[in-house]
């Protein structure tokens, strides 16, 4: 199974992209960006939600509307992920967040998991998780084989820029994954940070150094 990965290709994406690359941009800015991003995201990686019809009275008649009948659980992947996560829920007002804290250490060559919060019914979800970048994969690999210990079995990757090596790691061992992407292709230079990238993006979202 070859991995499934859908680039987002709007013109307002592509422009809130530039936004978020160039170094000149401001904190507010960028934060309005990545809002921007997230949201087309959400609805990308939810355009195949089940939906059920409900009966509703107008000011003027009785008639019939749509809603959507499934669960949908956007989990941050601790920190970066979590600016991503607010604008999740207001595009999701129904949904039930979760929180995974991990990250990849190079001084013992493994993930290391801090913190994990999910929801009572995530294995009866769509996960959408979200992190602002795909670097090499190891973070990406290590939340997913988790969540499959929960019974997740839907889960999809939203994420800003990603990595052609993280994208094909996640192929190779976790192929039933659906990325959503902004633009895909950047390198993992040797400190770790993407290239062209975003630089680091904790630091310019939060406006801390």
């Amino acid at each position: 199974m070859s991995l499934q990965v859908e680039t987002i290709g709007h013109p307002l994406a592509q422009q809130a992209l530039g936004q978020i690359r160039d170094r000149e941009t401001p904190s507010p800015i960028f934060r309005a960006a990545v809002a921007t991003l997230t949201r087309q995201l959400v609805y990308a990686a939810t355009a195949d939600l089940q939906m059920a019809e409900q009966p509703i009275t107008t000011p003027f008649a009785e008639t019939t509307t749509n809603r959507v009948d499934q669960l949908v659980s956007p989990i941050a992947i601790l920190r970066s992920g979590a600016a991503m996560l607010e604008t999740a829920i207001d595009t999701l007002p129904d949904g039930r967040a979760g929180h995974f804290g991990v990250y990849h250490d190079k001084r013992v060559g493994a993930t290391v998991e801090y913190y994990l919060k999910l929801p009572d019914d995530v294995a009866n979800s769509r996960v959408l998780l979200l992190d602002p970048a795909i670097g090499t994969g190891k973070t990406a690999i290590a939340t997913v084989s988790r969540l499959h210990e929960f019974g997740v079995s839907d889960i999809c990757f939203l994420t800003l820029v990603a990595s052609s090596e993280g994208l094909e790691l996640i192929g190779e061992n976790a192929p039933d994954v659906r990325v959503y992407a902004v633009a895909t292709g950047d390198e993992v230079g040797p400190n770790g940070y993407l290239r062209p990238g975003m630089g680091d993006f904790g630091d310019r979202y939060y406006g801390s150094k």
